[in-house]
């Protein structure tokens, strides 16, 4: 058997994913501030200012700081003041969302 070499990235080259909109009840949301305990306040694309919870699937897998553009998925109960992480975009991919015009007007920063 052949080893196969890992390709390495080089610093300073955007990482490519393919892009992630929102689906059927999911909504972009900007994070304003931090509470602690895989917990924070999000500014979503409805108006409504909601309490973030980080799954445990993504706990250890992604880092959300202040002012990430997110997916989130509001409760079925209590929608309107809670919501899960469903997906964080990179700083390459915000860039993209701004170019393509799929972020809204108002979670502009």
């Amino acid at each position: 058997m052949t080893k196969k070499k890992s390709k390495k990235s080089q610093v300073g080259t955007p990482i490519i994913r393919a892009k992630r909109l929102p689906k059927f009840l999911e909504q972009f949301a900007i994070v304003r501030e931090g509470h602690g305990g895989s917990r924070f306040s999000v500014l979503c694309a409805d108006g409504k200012t909601r309490l973030m919870r980080v799954p445990g699937k993504f706990k250890k897998r992604v880092w959300v700081r202040v002012k990430d553009i997110v997916i989130i998925n509001p409760w079925v109960v209590q929608g309107d003041a809670k919501c899960d992480l469903v997906y964080r975009y990179l700083p390459s991919e915000r860039i993209w969302l701004h170019k393509n015009n799929r972020i809204p007007e108002d979670l502009v920063i």
